[in-house]
């Protein structure tokens, strides 16, 4: 962990019930040896992460790290002795046996600086079956005062055995309108633009404010009106596919799916699209197969399958409709 330790005024607001459940549970010295943070991407698991791994370490008793002390400034340093984070290593998207065994060995040593040691593991799902086995006896007996936080996007994705030792923090996506007044402030950005971003990142916040300072709303952009040429130009595909296929491949099954749900929507309230011409003969039933392949197809992104196959026969069946 390196950069300045975060206090819960520097949390999102939306983090504000979270961190309260964290500092009772501490207070009160019901702090589960190993928690889990889980929820989708972009909701703030990180910062919360990070704030809760500052105060575990603080040596202030204070209702967040201090960031003064010598502990807090060792952390912020990245040359905290009782501080130890697990992830990937570079060029790997798995966190491998080995490392855990490393990690084990550095837990068994007596804390340095800090009343206890605390480990770091994100995302928890990339550790592979050896890894998570390796884990199992920490996270259910650590020794000594060990506090082990895992952070995970997926942990339908990890053994049980890891989850039932952990006690886990729910971070979902915040309230739409939440996020909207805090974008809001936060940007600068005008409302409707902020309305887009939000639905660009399938409301996550901080997706959101991401493509509010990237071309991220351009593509998504690219994507509607791409939709759009092709229910009046369906020869169209090809060439349509080879733009999409630039784009990164989670971001645009999100956002086929995403306007395939508009387009059910607004059939079923009978609500024109600003960014769709009016085609009175779509139906639902096959936009709906559209918006479930879409969804599929996205969990294929990681895979050996050919996207961009996937792809020109999604856009080929999008096509049909305008037909």
């Amino acid at each position: 962990m390196s950069g300045p330790s975060l206090n819960t005024s520097e949390l999102f607001p939306w983090l504000s019930e979270h961190w309260s459940f964290f500092m009772q549970r501490l207070e009160s010295d019901k702090l589960a040896h190993a928690v889990m943070l889980e929820g989708p991407a972009g909701c703030g698991k990180t910062a919360l992460a990070r704030a809760m791994v500052a105060r575990l370490l603080c040596r202030e008793d204070l209702p967040h790290a201090c960031g003064f002390c010598r502990s807090c400034t060792l952390l912020a340093g990245a040359a905290h002795p009782d501080y130890f984070e697990l992830q990937p290593e570079e060029d790997s998207e798995v966190i491998k046996v080995d490392q855990v065994r490393a990690l084990i060995a550095k837990l068994d040593l007596t804390t340095s600086i800090s009343e206890r040691k605390v480990a770091y593991i994100h995302p928890a799902e990339a550790m592979n079956g050896a890894a998570a086995n390796a884990l199992l006896k920490s996270l259910e007996e650590p020794n000594g005062n060990t506090i082990l936080i895992l952070v995970s996007n997926n942990p339908g994705r990890l053994p049980v055995t890891i989850r039932s030792r952990c006690q886990a923090i729910s971070v979902n996506q915040p309230d739409p309108r939440l996020v909207l007044e805090w974008l809001e402030n936060s940007s600068g950005k005008a409302p409707e633009m902020v309305k887009t971003a939000i639905r660009a990142a399938g409301g996550s916040p901080l997706r959101a404010a991401e493509f509010l300072d990237s071309p991220g709303l351009d593509a998504f952009a690219q994507v509607r009106a791409g939709l759009a040429t092709l229910l009046t130009k369906p020869g169209s595909v090809s060439q349509l596919s080879n733009e999409l296929s630039a784009l990164n491949p989670e971001d645009l099954w999100r956002w086929l799916s995403l306007c395939s749900g508009e387009v059910i929507k607004s059939i079923m309230t009978d609500q024109p699209l600003k960014w769709l011409p009016a085609k009175p003969s779509l139906l639902s039933k096959p936009l709906l197969e559209l918006q479930r392949l879409a969804d599929i197809n996205r969990q294929l992104v990681t895979t050996q399958v050919r996207g961009d196959l996937l792809l020109q026969v999604w856009l080929i069946r999008w096509a049909e409709q305008g037909i």
